[in-house]
């Protein structure tokens, strides 16, 4: 039986049909054909999720999914859609700040910063306008762990607009180091516990989303009390969860501002 927050990598280990069932259904699900997006998205993406991303019920999912086989259970019609879109026109009244990362994306370069940046300087009667050609879900759950508040207005096809404010409980988002408060070891600790135990791969040439798709592939390799060694250009700040959900613990050091290094080792 799949629901609403059935992982569509789930649904995929049981039916590979499904890949070309649910790239059907919007053009934004096509990422799905290829194997590199489809390893990094397909975890963290629930069927709830995806109908958000495409533009589509989840039920429609659902049906489509149910004609090869699947057992689905069906959502009952949403009864917040006014609440809803009353706080979207609240959110709308405020002072508009925009930001369009389609070109950011189109150029290869992650906007997380961007919108980190913009989102800090954000007075408290301002909204963030996030412009794009789809609803950034990983995003905007991260966001929300932050206690910022969002709504999703789709004005045209393949046109997303997130509006996004801070509230008062907003949480100052953390630089990702480890240390000794919740890791056994520090970055120096880490080294030498390790030494001649590490694997090590170099992901600064790499363009996205190369860079978290070889360290996804590599920590599997980590053999048993071993760790993996990575250089990278920045921060992966989607990479970061994926691993703390996967159960690695990593500790970082920044060397200049192109080059950090981190030690990813298992709990």
């Amino acid at each position: 039986m799949i629901n609403k927050n059935t992982k569509i990598s789930k649904i995929l280990s049981l039916n590979e049909k499904a890949i070309d069932v649910i790239a059907s259904i919007n053009k934004n699900f096509r990422k799905l054909k290829n194997p590199i997006l489809r390893k990094i998205f397909a975890p963290r993406v629930t069927v709830k999720d995806a109908a958000k991303i495409g533009s589509c019920t989840i039920n429609n999912i659902l049906e489509k999914l149910e004609t090869i086989g699947f057992e689905v259970e069906y959502e009952e019609e949403d009864v917040s859609k006014n609440i809803i879109k009353t706080k979207l026109i609240n959110m709308k009244k405020r002072k508009i700040v925009k930001l369009d990362v389609r070109p950011i994306l189109e150029s290869g370069v992650d906007p997380y910063q961007a919108i980190m940046s913009s989102l800090k300087e954000l007075n408290n009667d301002e909204s963030l306008l996030l412009i794009n050609s789809f609803e950034p879900v990983p995003l905007l759950n991260k966001l929300k762990k932050l206690a910022y508040e969002y709504e999703v207005e789709r004005p045209e096809p393949q046109l997303v607009y997130t509006y996004l404010t801070k509230t008062e409980n907003v949480i100052a988002e953390q630089d990702g180091s480890l240390t000794k408060a919740n890791s056994e070891l520090n970055f120096e600790e880490a080294l030498l516990k390790f030494k001649g135990k590490m694997l090590e791969v170099d992901v600064r040439p790499l363009e996205m989303p190369m860079p978290m798709v070889t360290i996804l592939e590599e920590i599997e390799k980590i053999e048993k009390n071993g760790a993996l060694y990575v250089h990278h250009k920045r921060l992966p700040q989607y990479l970061l969860p994926e691993l703390e959900d996967r159960g690695y613990i990593y500790v970082n050091k920044e060397i200049d501002e192109n080059n950090i290094k981190f030690i990813i080792y298992k709990k």
